[in-house]
């Protein structure tokens, strides 16, 4: 029924927009706009993306909204192939291109988030009203971003205050009980900004077939600028999360906090250089809450992350741009259980030196070259270096990437000693390494895009290998009879691959956007895939926007129609029982889409409005095992005003 429902109002406005397109253009523009929208993850620098010499994947607020997304995993499912979530008790579990959470670095302006207690990023905890991009780029980034940038960086862009005065607030209600209630309020005066943002979800969880507790969380954040002279400016930023899921079975809650605390001054001695210093710490917190709400709590578990930055960049002349800095990193974690007996709090620490050249000609050849040195506390010094190139066509963008990453053993994974509970059995105990060494990675990469008004296409093939793959092996511990699973420096890894990615528009009033990633992600030593990796995925979206109603040209009412598709092939995940054996299982291949309407409401002179409706897992796919969180169809609406 729902199909047929879906089918008849999609004909129908398609039908209407015949009419329309008469008297209306394209909303927006016919031109893709997003090609000269300005990106700066890929250099530290701004650039825009049809001319950055690193290639970079770029989600709009725009297309976040419209996709009626309500978290940045789901923006990034819904427009990037080769990203996949696998969700657990531990997490959200995203990977790309075969590899986890942990070789992906997830930045927040340019700020790395802290993994919490199973070393994912916690993405509820970021409001997707207050988002102005998502920048992704692919392979190794170790010379700008340091360990953990492997198999991708992901940098969420928030939004500035760009008028003296406005504000929004928006109510989005779905099944089981679901919402999401977000407002935003900012104000200039003179050379002084301000920013609120609040934001609060709640779910009552479901089992139909995936688990997912009852929850409700809410993040306040706040953001000052100060702008001194013309020379000087400042920013100071905090945020606070607060979430608390109930194990209704095991009559307890768990409440995660996090606090991030930021600033920066921006010192401008000329037009051709600038100078940033920033400092950011960021603190994720978990708290069990026993036998009954609010009865007692104990602080269970804890991770803090603190970076202070240095950076100059200087325009030496109008063909030569460099990027230095000095870095100092903070690391602790704390657990109750997890290094031993007692609560136990484990330290490291880095600093960094860094530079990167970007060099131009005349031909329409430029070249990014860059090193970073690394001094830890553990692991004493590593060298990263990378070079990228781009030659400009006419409308072509042909470009090549050489860069080496790595990723430094997790203080768990060096000090873990950790009893596994099931009930009152303790079947394995996972044990720490203090002998580990980091993980080492080289990606290479060549791309081909065109460029062109209504149409961007691109092409990448890319390689990328690692050594000294961190994981886990299976060992009896005859002395103290039991059975340990031990980290270990075991595997090596290739991912190799192939992204072709189209954006579209036609007819003017619609959109065409779509993916598809090829990643052969195999352990060198066993020849198996990497456990989880889908070796095919692709995204489509078909967007509609019309600037009138139906059959009412002079009323004034702009509307989109979205209709979003993801398919996978199937995933292998492997594991190895006490007698070596290994046990595959795969996922099956799957579909699943989402339709979304969007209207627009002008309601009194700087006051706005919208009201969106949407259907997810429009064909009802489900399947308990690894795939994303998704309960079957679900159907949603919000509403929305801003000015």
């Amino acid at each position: 029924m729902c199909k047929k429902c879906f089918a008849l109002v999609f004909f129908l406005s398609l039908v209407f927009s015949i009419r329309a397109q008469t008297v209306a253009d394209f909303d927006g523009s016919e031109k893709l706009d997003s090609l000269n929208e300005v990106v700066v993850t890929g250099t530290l620098t701004n650039r825009t993306l049809k001319n950055t010499p690193v290639l970079t994947k770029l989600i709009s607020g725009s297309d976040i909204y419209v996709s009626g997304a309500t978290t940045a995993l789901e923006a990034l499912e819904n427009f990037v192939p080769g990203v996949n979530f696998t969700p657990n008790a531990m997490g959200d579990n995203i990977q790309i291109a075969g590899l986890d959470n942990k070789y992906i670095l997830i930045l927040v302006d340019g700020e790395r988030l802290v993994n919490e207690r199973t070393e994912n990023v916690n993405f509820s905890r970021l409001n997707t009203s207050d988002i102005k991009q998502i920048e992704i780029i692919s392979g190794a980034s170790s010379v700008l971003y340091g360990s953990n940038a492997i198999g991708a960086v992901i940098n969420i862009i928030t939004k500035d205050v760009a008028q003296p005065l406005q504000g929004s607030v928006r109510a989005r209600y779905s099944d089981y009980n679901s919402y999401v209630f977000d407002a935003s309020f900012g104000f200039k005066v003179k050379d002084f900004s301000s920013k609120t943002v609040f934001t609060a979800k709640n779910s009552d969880g479901y089992k139909s077939p995936y688990t997912l507790d009852p929850y409700s969380d809410y993040t306040i954040s706040q953001v000052f600028k100060y702008r001194f002279n013309n020379k000087l400016d400042a920013e100071l930023k905090g945020t606070y999360y607060n979430n608390e899921t109930w194990f209704l079975h095991k009559f307890q809650s768990r409440v995660d906090e996090d606090y991030t605390l930021g600033g920066k001054l921006r010192y401008a001695s000329s037009d051709k250089n600038v100078l940033t210093f920033s400092g950011n710490s960021d603190k994720y917190e978990g708290h069990l809450i026993y036998k009954l709400r609010n009865d007692s709590s104990a602080y269970v578990n804890g991770s803090q992350y603190s970076t202070f930055r240095l950076v100059d960049a200087w325009d030496a002349t109008e063909n030569i741009q460099l990027v230095s800095g000095a870095e100092v990193n903070l690391e602790k974690t704390f657990s109750y259980n997890q290094f031993g007996n007692d609560p136990t709090e484990q330290n490291a620490s880095n600093w960094n030196l860094f530079t990167q050249g970007e060099f131009k000609t005349e031909t329409g050849l430029e070249a990014l070259v860059g090193i970073r040195y690394t001094n830890h506390s553990q692991f004493g010094t590593y060298l990263s270096p990378k070079i990228s190139l781009m030659y400009r066509l006419d409308n072509f963008r042909f470009r090549g990437n050489i860069s080496n990453g790595y990723k430094v053993p997790t203080l768990k994974e060096l000090y873990m000693n950790f009893p596994h509970k099931i009930g009152e059995d303790i079947p394995f105990y996972v044990i720490g390494n203090k002998d580990l060494v980091p993980e080492d990675s080289w990606y290479k990469a060549i791309s081909a895009e065109y460029i062109a008004n209504h149409l961007n296409a691109s092409i990448t093939v890319h390689d990328n290998v690692l050594q000294n793959r961190i994981n886990t092996i299976q060992l009896r511990n005859e002395a103290q009879n039991r059975t340990e699973l031990r980290y270990e420096n075991v595997e090596n890894a290739q991912i190799t691959g192939v992204d072709v990615s189209v954006q579209w528009t036609f007819l003017k009033h619609f959109q065409l956007r779509t993916g598809y990633s090829f990643a052969d992600a195999k352990d060198k030593d066993s020849g198996l895939q990497l456990s989880g990796n889908s070796k095919h995925t692709g995204t489509l979206n078909l967007l509609y926007k019309q600037r009138h109603l139906p059959f009412l040209p002079s009323i004034n009412a702009p509307y989109s129609l979205s209709l979003l598709g993801r398919v996978m092939s199937p995933r292998r995940f492997y594991s190895t029982s006490e007698s070596e054996e290994i046990t595959d299982e795969s996922t099956g291949s799957y579909y699943v889409g989402s339709f979304v309407y969007t209207q627009q409401l002008s309601l009194y002179k700087r006051l706005s409005g919208d009201i969106q409706f949407g259907i997810n897992n429009l064909f009802n796919y489900t399947n308990k095992d690894y795939i994303s969180n998704n309960p079957g169809r679900t159907c949603f609406a919000s509403l929305g005003f801003k000015f």
